[in-house]
C-alpha cells in the first residue's frame, strides 16, 4: 500500500512538471521571438545612421554595430515590452549604448509600438535615463540629476525616479 502511494504521488508530481515545462518552454520561444523582432527593428535603424557599418554579436548575445565614427551597443536585457499607447497590444522600449571613439555619449531609446502584426519605430528619445519598467501605459525610468559633463554625473545617490506617459508622440513626465 505505501508504495502505491508512494508511485501515486510521484506520478502526480512528474506529469505536473512536465505540463508546466512545456508550457515554460513554449512563453520562453514567444518571448524570445518578440525580442528578435524588436532587434531586428532596431538594428534596421541603426544601421541607416551608420555608413558601412559591421556587425558583431558576443557570446553573451550583445550585439555591436559599428563604423570608423560611431559605435551603437544593444543589450538584450535592455528591451522593455508592455502598454505603451491606447491600444492593447504590447508595445516595446529599447535602449541603446551610444559611443563615439571611445566615449559614451547620450543614450538613445527606442519606442515602438505594434499598430498591427510587426513593431514599429515611432521615435527615438535620446536621453540618459535608464528605464526600469513599462507598465499599464506608465513608463518608469532612473533619470540622472546632473548632466554627464558634470562630476555628479555618476554620483549613485544623483538619479531620481521618474514616471513618463507615451502621449503624441513625445515622453511627457508625470507629476
Amino acid at each position: 500500500m505505501k508504495i502505491f502511494f508512494l508511485l501515486s504521488v510521484v506520478s502526480i508530481l512528474y506529469t505536473a512538471c512536465i505540463r508546466n515545462s512545456g508550457k515554460n518552454r513554449s512563453e520562453s520561444i514567444s518571448d524570445n521571438k518578440i525580442k528578435n523582432e524588436i532587434i531586428a527593428v532596431a538594428e534596421n535603424y541603426l544601421a541607416n545612421q551608420l555608413t558601412e557599418g559591421k556587425k558583431t554579436i558576443s557570446a553573451e548575445g550583445i550585439i555591436t554595430l559599428d563604423d570608423n565614427q560611431k559605435r551603437y551597443v544593444i543589450e538584450p536585457s535592455k528591451i522593455y515590452t508592455g502598454l505603451i499607447d491606447d491600444d492593447t497590444t504590447e508595445d516595446a522600449i529599447i535602449s541603446i549604448s551610444t559611443f563615439r571613439g571611445k566615449y559614451q555619449t547620450v543614450s538613445e531609446h527606442l519606442i515602438l509600438l505594434k499598430p498591427d502584426d510587426d513593431f514599429m519605430l515611432v521615435t527615438t528619445i535620446e536621453s540618459d535615463m535608464r528605464i526600469i519598467s513599462v507598465k499599464d501605459r506608465i513608463i518608469t525610468a532612473d533619470v540622472p540629476e546632473h548632466s554627464r559633463n558634470t562630476p555628479l554625473f555618476d554620483c549613485p545617490s544623483c538619479w531620481e525616479v521618474v514616471k513618463y506617459r507615451f502621449t503624441n508622440g513625445e515622453l511627457v513626465r508625470m507629476e
